[in-house]
C-alpha cells in the first residue's frame, strides 16, 4: 500500500490502548526488516530516520526505497522524520515524501519553541504531512543532540503548546531517556496521566530501549501511542555484522546481509507484540 501519515493510526491505537512502535533504521536492509515484522504480526508500524542518516543517503534516496518496501506491505507504514531542528531539512524531506517529521523545538524558550513549531505544522500540513513536537527536554544523545539532565513537561504548558501549535502527535518530557539506561529511570507516570487527559493529541513516548516490559505497558495503558526505538536497532544491526564476521573474510556479504535482517526482523518483531498486546484484535496476528 502508498505510504500513509501516522496520525489516524495514532488516534486508534491510544484509543484502544496499544502503541504502534517507530523504529530508528539503518539502511534499506533494517527498513526492509523492520516492515516484515509488522507483517508477520499485522499491525501498523512507522519508519524512523534521523538527520544524520537522511544527510548521509539523501531524502530522495531513502523515500524512494520505503516507498517501494511499502508499496509491498499489507500492513500501513509511515515514514517519520525524527528530532529535526532544521525546518530546511523538514522541508527537503516534505519534497521528497515524507508522511511525518518531527520538529525539535525543545530547546527554545517556550513561545519560541510555540512560533517555530506552528511555522513547521502550517507548511507541513498544506502539503498533507503530519507534525510532531516536543515540550521539555528527553535527556541522553540523539543523532548528536546531547541533553545532560531531563527537564520535565509542565501540564499547562503541555496544553497551551498542542492548542497553539496544531501538532498532531505531542512528545512530552516524563523522564524516559535516548540511549540505553545505565539505571532505572524514575518515569512520572502521573505526569503522562494529566498530560493525556488535558489534550486529545497522541503522545509518543521517546527513549523505548532499555524500558522494562512492565514500564511499557504502563505508559501504553495511561496513553502512550507511539513508543519510539533506536538503539535497540543499531546494537542489532553491529552484534549481526560482528557476528558474522567470519563471512565476511570468506568474501559472503549477502550472508551479513541477510544476518542483519533476520536479527532486525526479530527484535522488532519482539518489541511489537510487547506494544500491541494490551490492545489485541481479531485482525492482530501473534504466531
Amino acid at each position: 500500500m502508498p505510504l500513509l501519515q501516522s496520525h489516524s493510526s495514532l488516534i486508534e491505537a491510544q484509543s484502544k490502548k496499544y502503541a504502534i512502535g517507530a523504529f530508528n533504521i539503518v539502511d534499506e536492509n533494517t527498513s526492509a526488516a523492520v516492515v516484515a515484522a509488522a507483517n508477520d504480526l499485522n499491525v501498523p508500524v512507522i519508519i524512523q530516520t534521523s538527520v544524520k542518516t537522511v544527510e548521509w543517503f539523501g531524502p530522495d534516496e531513502i523515500a524512494c526505497w520505503i516507498r517501494t518496501i511499502a508499496e509491498k506491505s499489507a500492513v500501513s507504514v509511515s515514514l517519520n522524520l525524527d528530532h529535526c531542528r532544521s525546518f530546511d531539512m523538514i522541508k527537503k524531506c516534505v519534497a521528497a515524501g515524507w508522511t511525518d517529521v518531527m520538529f525539535d523545538g525543545s530547546h527554545l524558550p517556550f513561545e519560541e519553541n510555540i512560533r517555530s513549531t506552528a511555522e513547521v505544522v502550517e507548511y507541513a500540513h498544506s502539503h498533507g504531512v503530519g507534525v510532531e513536537g516536543e515540550l521539555g527536554a528527553i535527556a541522553g544523545v540523539e543523532d548528536d543532540i546531547s541533553v545532560a539532565k531531563s527537564v520535565l513537561t509542565n501540564p499547562d504548558d503541555a496544553e497551551q503548546f498542542v492548542s497553539e501549535t496544531g501538532v498532531d502527535v505531542f512528545a512530552p518530557a516524563i523522564g524516559t531517556a535516548h540511549g540505553m539506561y545505565s539505571a532505572d529511570p524514575v518515569i512520572e507516570f502521573d505526569l503522562l496521566a494529566g498530560i493525556v487527559r488535558r489534550i486529545s493529541t497522541p503522545v509518543a513516548i521517546h527513549g523505548g530501549t532499555g524500558l522494562s516490559p512492565e514500564t511499557i505497558r504502563k505508559l501504553i495503558r495511561l496513553g502512550g501511542a507511539k513508543i519510539n526505538v533506536s538503539t535497540a536497532i543499531k546494537q542489532t544491526f553491529q552484534a549481526a555484522v560482528n557476528g558474522d564476521a567470519e563471512a565476511m573474510k570468506n568474501g559472503e556479504p549477502l550472508e551479513v546481509i541477510k544476518r542483519v535482517f533476520d536479527d532486525v526482523r526479530e527484535t522488532a518483531k519482539s518489541l511489537m507484540v510487547l506494544f500491541t498486546e494490551t490492545g489485541r484484535s481479531s485482525e492482530m496476528s501473534y504466531e
